[in-house]
């Protein structure tokens, strides 16, 4: 897959002040990942909106163009390559399934191209694991618990910044604790409470590759009684503490406008 794949450059762009994405036709694909902000583009005469987490694909001389002035601080990841067709990555404007795996794999292929001593083929292979991520779709069936199961996943989601337990999700939707945990294990074997904690992790995650937010800052964020129990309850889950993770893949090619 991706037989033909050649990864270019890439970086993140911070912008300063009112910004609006200037009018041009590049001549490789580009995927922009929106991280703060929003950005509204016009690509190919069709117009879109991009929140964080959200994925802009730009096919080659196709013209894009900003539409709206983004008067907050907007950043994203850039990155540039050739060699697949447009029905190898489909889609204009989406959300990858998981968010931050996505990020992490960008995160990982700038810090490789900045570093000296990895090889060019590293960032082509880690771009081919990118692309497959990015095209992941989830194959639930829209049946009765496959519905609850999608809705129960969207809940937590957006709700993961809080300290949830499986008695909150089962109390929401009106279900009782036994039953909802056995209806999630149909489709996700470790359980209700493990996904609690995979998501609670991934906003975390994120947050921790915003250098503009401390330690303590995402641990208020989250809720947490007390900053200590955030180490501890990270370190639990990732095995490495907060700091350690935010040292992983540094060296990342920053502009600005």
């Amino acid at each position: 897959m991706y037989d033909n794949l050649k990864y270019i450059h890439g970086g993140k762009f911070i912008s300063r002040g009112e910004w609006k994405h200037q009018s041009r036709k590049i001549d490789t694909t580009e995927i922009i990942m929106v991280t703060k902000g929003v950005v509204h583009m016009a690509i190919g005469g069709r117009k879109y909106t991009a929140h964080p987490g959200d994925i802009l694909k730009i096919d080659p001389d196709v013209l894009h163009v900003g539409t709206e002035i983004s008067t907050e601080t907007v950043n994203f990841y850039w990155l540039h390559f050739v060699g697949i067709r447009p029905d190898e990555l489909p889609n204009v404007c989406f959300r990858p399934e998981n968010v931050q795996q996505a990020e992490l794999l960008i995160r990982q292929i700038l810090h490789y191209e900045n570093t000296e001593g990895y090889p060019k083929e590293c960032c082509d292979e880690l771009f081919k694991v990118l692309l497959t991520e990015l095209n992941f779709v989830s194959t639930d069936k829209d049946t009765k618990s496959g519905k609850l199961f999608s809705e129960i996943k969207e809940w937590v989601r957006i709700n993961s910044d809080l300290p949830l337990k499986v008695s909150d999700v089962a109390e929401h939707f009106k279900y009782n604790v036994d039953y909802i945990n056995r209806a999630f294990k149909k489709h996700y074997p470790d359980g209700l409470k493990a996904y609690i904690d995979k998501m609670r992790m991934q906003k975390i995650k994120q947050d921790l590759m915003d250098e503009s937010l401390s330690l303590k800052e995402i641990s208020a964020k989250y809720h947490f009684e007390e900053y200590k129990y955030f180490l501890k309850y990270f370190k639990y889950h990732e095995g490495i503490s907060p700091g350690e993770y935010r040292s992983i893949y540094y060296n990342i090619h920053t502009n600005n406008a």
